[in-house]
C-alpha cells in the first residue's frame, strides 16, 4: 500500500496547509501516511537559488533545470518517482491501484514550461496527467493524485463500504442520491427510496448506474 509521500515543489505551504483539511487530517492524524515535503528552492543554483532558464532553441517562458531537480530526487530515494504533466499517463482508478503496488513516491510537481526532458529520462517512473488541460503548476494535481490515493488506504474513510459503491467502481458512474426534503420546488425524491423496500431500493440503485 502506498502510503509514503514526498512532494517535490516551489510551493510546500501548499501541501502542508492541504494536508491539515477533512479526511485527509484525520488520516494523517492517524498516522495512518506519512506526508513530507521538499523545497525545490532549497537545491537551486548559484546566490539566487536559481531553478530555471531560458529553453534552448527559444520559445516563452521558463523550463525547470535538471540540476535541482536531480539533487532534489536523489536526496529523497523512494520507491517511485512521479512526474505530474500534461503529456502523461491520464489518472484513473486502474492507475491509482497500480501504484498502490508500492510502499513509497516521490511526486514532483513541474512549473513554467515545464521540465528538462533529461531529468524524466533519469528518473521518471510514472509520468501522470489528471487531465486535459492546463495549470500554472502541479501542486495542484499532487492535491488531487495525493486524495485519490489516500482515501484508498484502509481507515482513511469514516465508511469503507463507500470505496465499494461509487463513481468510477467496475467501469460505472454512481446512481443519483437524493436527501431531505422528499419534495423541493416541485421536484420529488423517487419513491422507490422512501418505500423502505431494500430490494427493490437496491435494484433501483443497480439499474441507475452509468456506464463509463
Amino acid at each position: 500500500m502506498l502510503s509514503k509521500y514526498n512532494i517535490v515543489t516551489l510551493f510546500p505551504k501548499l501541501i502542508d496547509e492541504w494536508s491539515e483539511t477533512g479526511i485527509i487530517s484525520k488520516a494523517h492524524e492517524s498516522s495512518l501516511f506519512e506526508l513530507s515535503t521538499t523545497n525545490l528552492r532549497d537545491y537551486g543554483l548559484g546566490d539566487y537559488h536559481q531553478v530555471d532558464d531560458a529553453p534552448y532553441g527559444g520559445g516563452p517562458g521558463m523550463v525547470l533545470m535538471p540540476e535541482p531537480l536531480d539533487n532534489a530526487i536523489s536526496a529523497n530515494k523512494l520507491d517511485i518517482n512521479i512526474f505530474l504533466t500534461p503529456s502523461g499517463d491520464q489518472l484513473n482508478e486502474n492507475l491509482i491501484t497500480e501504484l498502490h503496488t508500492f510502499q513509497s513516491a516521490n511526486i514532483i510537481c513541474g512549473r513554467y514550461e515545464g521540465f528538462d526532458q533529461r531529468i524524466i529520462d533519469m528518473h521518471a517512473d510514472y509520468q501522470i496527467s489528471i487531465g486535459q488541460t492546463v495549470v500554472s503548476g502541479g501542486e495542484v494535481p499532487a492535491l488531487f493524485l495525493l486524495e485519490a490515493l489516500i482515501r484508498k488506504i484502509p481507515g482513511a474513510l469514516g465508511n469503507a463500504e463507500s470505496l465499494l459503491t461509487e463513481s468510477f467502481t467496475d467501469g460505472k458512474l454512481d446512481h443519483p442520491v437524493y436527501t431531505r426534503p422528499e419534495v423541493y420546488k416541485d421536484k420529488e425524491v423517487p419513491s422507490v427510496l422512501l418505500s423502505g423496500n431494500h430490494k427493490k431500493i437496491e435494484e433501483w440503485k443497480k439499474n441507475n448506474l452509468t456506464d463509463i
